[in-house]
């Protein structure tokens, strides 16, 4: 039998908290909401109970039965608090998001490039903007920065689409002379790589929706290992946060089915400029203490009148 909340969250944090909480004792039709609107919190904060549950492949029935699951008396409620999202984060947020409506008079100028390339730019415009009114990100990322200063090796796992920002990140640490592997797959030796991580070492597992079986497995054993985890993923229902350490969780931009890496890419140069002032930073107080420690020289004698 599911548990029944038993107060409803007033806040988006607490109701997303609470959906990830409860999501294993849901039903199938439930966690596919629950799935929906954590992937698409503006929807449901902007649009009625009927676009909302044609878009999620449901019954507004079962829209209006998963509200209730979390104390709220009806879809309206539960949606308040969707909106409240919006309205304490961005102002404009819903001018944005209607004027990315594939639907609308723009989708008739999808032969203009010029209107195609408005439509991304404006796509990764309104994330970036959500990343950056997501002030839990800073500490998170200090977090992770920490557990790369502190590891023997950083292996970095990404299959597909994830697979430049895995590129870019094997990159940045070889130029901050951190010891790394990038898991390539090559020869179909993915597991092999991945498998020589050991405790003294940090795995950065990049996946987003639909995520690589592969990377997840990787990430599921290597926590077995007692491997120390940091995930960059899309969803806090992402396979990978299970399993994380830190679980760096961000929204992607997309126009249709076509999804971009800026806010991704975004987020994995900030992780390894802020690594590289800890690094130097560390690399400092490593020479002060040194300084300190090492004894004093003293003039010499003279001699003689």
């Amino acid at each position: 039998m599911r548990k029944r909340a038993t107060a409803y969250p007033e806040t988006y944090a607490q109701l997303e908290k609470a959906i990830v909480e409860q999501l294993p004792s849901l039903s199938k039709r439930l966690q596919q909401i629950a799935s929906h609107a954590l992937d698409n919190p503006s929807e449901l904060a902007l649009e009625t109970i009927a676009a909302v549950s044609q878009r999620a492949g449901v019954q507004p029935s079962s829209l209006i039965r998963f509200a209730k699951v979390f104390g709220f008396s009806g879809y309206s409620d539960m949606q308040r608090v969707f909106r409240l999202r919006l309205t304490d984060a961005m102002p404009d947020y819903k001018a944005r998001l209607k004027s990315l409506d594939g639907n609308g008079a723009r989708a008739a100028e999808a032969n203009d490039m010029n209107a195609l390339l408005e439509q991304f730019v404006e796509a990764d415009v309104v994330a970036l903007r959500r990343l950056q009114q997501n002030k839990r990100l800073g500490t998170l990322l200090e977090q992770a920065s920490e557990l790369i200063t502190a590891s023997e090796t950083v292996y970095v796992v990404a299959h597909r689409r994830s697979f430049p920002i895995a590129c870019y990140l094997a990159y940045a640490l070889s130029q901050l002379n951190v010891r790394n592997v990038l898991v390539d797959g090559v020869g179909g030796m993915f597991m092999q790589q991945v498998g020589h991580a050991g405790t003294g070492d940090v795995v950065i597992a990049i996946s987003s929706k639909a995520y690589s079986p592969e990377v997840a497995q990787a990430v599921r054993e290597a926590k077995q290992r007692g491997v120390k985890i940091i995930a960059m993923t899309d969803s806090p229902l992402s396979p990978l946060v299970e399993h994380a350490d830190v679980s760096l969780e961000v929204p992607q931009a997309a126009v249709g089915s076509f999804r971009s890496l800026a806010v991704t890419m975004t987020l994995a140069v900030t992780l390894v400029v802020g690594l590289g002032r800890a690094l130097e930073a560390k690399l400092q107080g490593q020479r002060t203490r040194k300084a300190r420690a090492a004894p004093a020289t003293r003039p010499p004698r003279r001699s003689g009148p």
